[in-house]
């Protein structure tokens, strides 16, 4: 029995999830459990840990209470750009519904070839203990955004899955940060597993050498304002409450969790990683995709065609639980687990490794497709950049890879199923449960606020570049530590200052007037990285105000400039 299958059996043994809300043939072990008369708001109900249960909507009202302020503060959390070290990235940064829960921007391209999703610019932790603009270890001179090395995997429909991430890390269990086992965690708890990791990546969000003991993302959580850099009126209705207190993180955590009957989540105090992990999976597992066409009934009979296509291209050998789905009367699938639209297992259709096979859920939203943005079948690799290069690798790989040559009818009618019957139109239209708030970095490209040309050293062709990406929010707390401005490719070991004005020049190599502020910084780095740190103090005389920077440089010959930044002070 498939891991999938043992879940399967397992989520409906622990949450009493009946086989299916349609009377038809008994083809999966599913299928012969008696349970709960089938909640039809969740499909299938998602399992949970026992530290951390998601109760069905049938439970006392205060375990729902309860439930759903734990997922409200995971949705609040989980599109967050303060939970990166630099606050530029939040989970959600790289999982869009309206691009199938995966990343929508193009042009990442890692090191080893594959298609990956933009992170954090290299950072590590300067003998000062503030988080520098810095190198990763080994030591590198990269100033630009990280890539992740593969295509971010959709977080909708995740929680059903036992296994999480592409190379099946996480779960089934969910340990302490020091790796020993938490025994009310001890199954169900993939979506826990996964949450704690992104932020303590340095190509992700999070900075070199981070790690959970520390503490440093607990205590740079605990005071700051829930979804501080978002505008307010893009906050949805549901998550309102949290922000709409005035409160810093580490009261909401004890408002939602103080009282909860796992020790581990209710006798603590302010954030802390396990809180944290409860909360963004249970998030997760409110995001049900269930009102595609396939859901209701309401396929069409080109797209009934192209999932016959796929049944007999032995498509849901990987891409289903069962190798053989069944439709009951109405067109629905009879076994709920079918709808996964993927076996959760490994398999060996990359060059580089195994990996899990993803869902087809949605997919007809995504501008990435598969583990690296390519397809291949175990030897060569073939470029998916759009819907029609995906029909394309299916049509060059025969049964069971891909489909073999399709008639022009054929093709029009598996991609009709594949890009539109499986399709929740909340997901692609991000409305409830799957809307969100709109993020700082949308409106702030990076990198959109430069300016200007830097001045190389003499005899150098090497362009010193300014790294102001850093969002100034002027908080009313008196500031922030984690403003900064940084520069890259600048000659190593030099003298640093910081240029600083009101106005913007335009007379090379100066980009800045005045300037009204010369602020010296440490040395340049051995990598050629120079970071300054400097709290932006509450002045509203300040707020809405740009003002501008430059990097100069001294290297024992001449000096040299960067380009420059505009960066305008905000606070909601």
């Amino acid at each position: 029995m498939n891991s999938v299958r043992s879940f399967a059996i397992g989520a409906a043994a622990t949450l009493g999830v009946a086989a299916s809300a349609v009377a038809a043939p008994q083809h999966h072990p599913l299928a012969a459990l008696i349970g709960d008369v089938p909640d039809t708001s969740n499909w299938p109900h998602p399992a949970a840990t026992a530290g951390n249960p998601f109760v069905r909507s049938t439970a006392p009202a205060p375990d729902i209470q309860l439930r759903d302020q734990i997922a409200q503060l995971g949705k609040t959390l989980f599109w967050d750009e303060q939970l990166s070290s630099d606050h530029t990235m939040s989970c959600g940064t790289c999982h869009l519904p309206s691009a199938g829960g995966t990343d929508s921007r193009m042009g990442a391209v890692h090191a080893n070839g594959n298609f990956g999703a933009f992170g954090v610019v290299p950072q590590a932790v300067s003998a000062f203990g503030t988080v520098d603009y810095g190198f990763l270890n080994p030591p590198s001179a990269e100033f630009d955004r990280e890539v992740t090395p593969v295509t971010p995997p959709t977080m909708i429909g995740a929680y059903l899955f036992e296994f999480l991430f592409w190379d099946r890390r996480a779960g089934p269990d969910f340990d302490d940060m020091f790796g020993n086992p938490l025994p009310q965690f001890a199954q169900f708890g993939a979506l826990e597993d996964l949450a704690v990791e992104p932020p303590l990546s340095p190509v992700e969000m999070g900075h070199e050498a981070l790690d959970w003991p520390s503490g440093f993302i607990q205590a740079k959580l605990d005071p700051a304002f829930p979804l501080a850099l978002v505008d307010p009126s893009t906050i949805p209705p549901d998550i309102q409450w949290i922000t709409g207190m005035g409160a810093p993180y580490a009261k909401i955590f004890d408002i939602v969790f103080n009282g909860h009957p796992e020790p581990l989540l209710g006798a603590v105090n302010g954030v802390t990683r396990e809180r944290l992990a409860a909360a963004i999976a249970h998030y997760h597992r409110t995001l049900i995709p269930d009102q595609a066409p396939i859901d209701l009934g309401t396929m069409t009979y080109d797209q009934m065609e192209g999932f016959r296509i796929m049944e007999r291209s032995s498509c849901f050998r990987c891409h289903s639980a069962s190798q053989n789905p069944q439709f009951g009367p109405n067109g629905l699938l009879v076994d709920p687990f079918d709808n996964l639209f993927s076996d959760g297992e490994f398999h060996s259709i990359n060059i580089d490794v195994p990996r899990k096979t993803a869902t087809l859920r949605n997919v007809g939203l995504h501008v990435k497709f598969t583990s690296t943005g390519h397809g291949g079948d175990g030897s060569t690799r073939v470029f998916v950049n759009n819907q029609s290069d995906l029909i394309d690798f299916y049509e060059q790989e025969f049964p069971p890879l891909g489909t073999g040559p399709l008639t022009p009818l054929e093709r029009q009618q598996f991609a009709d199923f594949l890009f539109n019957a499986l399709t929740d139109p909340r997901v692609a239209a991000e409305t409830f449960p799957f809307d969100r708030p709109q993020l700082y970095s949308e409106l702030h490209p990076f990198e959109g606020n430069e300016y200007g040309l830097g001045t190389p050293p003499i005899g150098s062709p090497i362009v010193p570049n300014i790294i102001a990406n850093s969002p100034p929010l002027i908080l009313p707390n008196g500031g922030i530590d984690w403003f900064k401005v940084g520069v890259g490719d600048a000659p190593p070991n030099a003298v640093a200052w910081l240029l600083i004005d009101p106005a913007p020049a335009a007379n090379h190599p100066l980009w800045v007037a005045g300037p009204a502020v010369i602020l010296p910084t440490n040395p340049i780095n051995a990598q050629g990285i120079g970071t300054v740190q400097q709290p932006v103090a509450l002045a509203p005389a300040m707020l809405g105000v740009p003002f501008y920077a430059q990097w100069m440089m001294y290297d024992g010959v001449s000096r040299v400039f960067s380009n420059a930044a505009e960066l305008i002070p905000f606070h909601w």
